[in-house]
């Protein structure tokens, strides 16, 4: 089959290191991969810098001529500037565009449906298949305008609450990661029927094959201690700091235990102060951003993987980091909600604690140092649960049947 993959998202970078940029690059690979044409249309390829790269053909585009002039020109308009309104304004003008070059592109790949990433005032998709009269499928990762509800820079939100209402409604399909987004969908309008639920995955390609547990070990002077990572964007609702104050508990009394923190992000400062103001600078790796062909080597070289989280009611996620420390065969303490619960079996394939309770984590982390043999019965069972279950592969097949499905019925209709 012909994919279009569209990413109608101004402040997505394909190329980037976000997990958003990762999902979109595995799910597209996986699809390559099967045999399927796919090209991807973006405002933003993004990556300078970072190695990152995919299967995938891309489309950039963007605005040329006076469409140009005037982008730049209202970014530093001072009444826009003033009044934050900059980011709002550039989506809902690339969408606009979308919809005259964004047609050509798509006319002349003549894709068998559309695959979109909804974005804020992302309406772009859905005038498209209304001009192209091709299944249209949309993927839903989180409750966007609820997420930015209260963000000084996202001022016209009763606009793109009333867009994102419509758009879900209108989709041919929705692809919810989790089932708290497709209930979600249900109370803005979307019919439950037309909702599939497929999580997050790994990379076979990456997470599949054997994995040098050795490698980052030497590079860090790592060789013999005992290891407790975490690897992902340093965003608020990741309690990173709630893992350090957790460590140092653990860390007391013992000069032969490391805590390895991969990625980067907003929180990282803070987080660095409060390693120094805890003493633990000498027990503390800071990676910073790696590049994600590399992160199995990182897990792998984990005696622990944490995924730490607060108490967050409306827990929408699907963490990719959950389940790419799961593939490696790093036995995973991970906070205790939403989609988490229902992949982790406490014990079994997991070690699951009450989310926000630093002391649960320690002791989970504990356990998991202090018994080897438990360790390695949970690391093997959550690998292959996540190789059987988890996987681009898998979610990219579901999709290509679903996509095939809506044919069939528009070919009826």
């Amino acid at each position: 089959m012909k994919i279009g993959y569209l990413v109608s998202d101004v402040d997505v970078e394909v190329l980037g290191s976000q997990g958003c940029s990762v999902h979109i690059r595995e799910f597209t690979n996986a699809l390559v991969d099967a045999g399927h044409d796919v090209f991807i249309v973006c405002s933003w390829p993004g990556g300078e810098g970072t190695g990152n790269s995919t299967r995938a053909r891309i489309h950039h585009l963007g605005p040329t001529g006076l469409n140009k002039e005037l982008w730049e020109g209202l970014e530093n308009e001072p009444q826009i500037y003033d009044h934050y309104l900059e980011r709002d304004l550039r989506s809902i003008l690339w969408n606009h565009w979308l919809q005259a070059e964004g047609a050509r592109i798509f006319r002349e790949e003549k894709p068998d449906f559309v695959y979109e990433r909804i974005a804020l005032f992302g309406f772009g998709g859905l005038e498209l298949r209304r001009q192209l009269d091709i299944p249209w499928i949309l993927e839903l990762n989180a409750p966007l305008t609820d997420q930015q509800d209260g963000y000084t820079y996202f001022p016209l939100i009763e606009t793109a609450r009333k867009l994102e209402g419509a758009i879900l409604r209108e989709a041919d399909a929705i692809v919810a990661l989790t089932d708290w987004l497709a209930d979600w969908a249900v109370g803005l309008g979307a019919e439950r029927d037309r909702i599939r639920v497929l999580p997050d995955g790994v990379s076979k390609r990456l997470f599949g094959g054997e994995i040098d547990r050795g490698k980052v070990r030497e590079v860090l002077g790592e060789n013999e201690a005992e290891i407790v990572g975490f690897v992902g964007s340093f965003h608020k609702w990741h309690d990173v700091a709630g893992l350090i104050e957790a460590f140092a508990t653990l860390e007391q009394g013992t000069g032969d235990r490391r805590l390895l923190l991969v990625g980067d992000g907003h929180t990282r400062e803070k987080l660095e102060q409060q390693v120094a103001r805890l003493g633990l600078t000498e027990s503390v790796h800071f990676t910073g951003k790696v590049p994600h062909e590399e992160i199995p080597s990182y897990l792998a070289a984990m005696n622990v993987a944490v995924v730490p989280y607060g108490p967050i009611d409306d827990f929408f996620f699907s963490p990719m980091k959950l389940f790419e420390s799961m593939a490696v065969g790093t036995p995973t303490v991970a906070a205790d909600l939403g989609q988490i619960s229902q992949v982790v079996e406490h014990g079994r394939n997991g070690w699951l604690y009450p989310a926000g309770d630093n002391q649960k984590l320690a002791e989970g982390i504990s356990v998991l140092l202090d018994d080897s043999d438990l360790a390695g019965r949970i690391g093997t069972a959550a690998r292959e649960e996540v190789l059987a279950r988890y996987t681009w592969e898998r979610v990219t097949a579901e999709v290509v049947i679903l996509a095939n499905k809506l044919s069939e019925e528009r070919h009826r209709a």
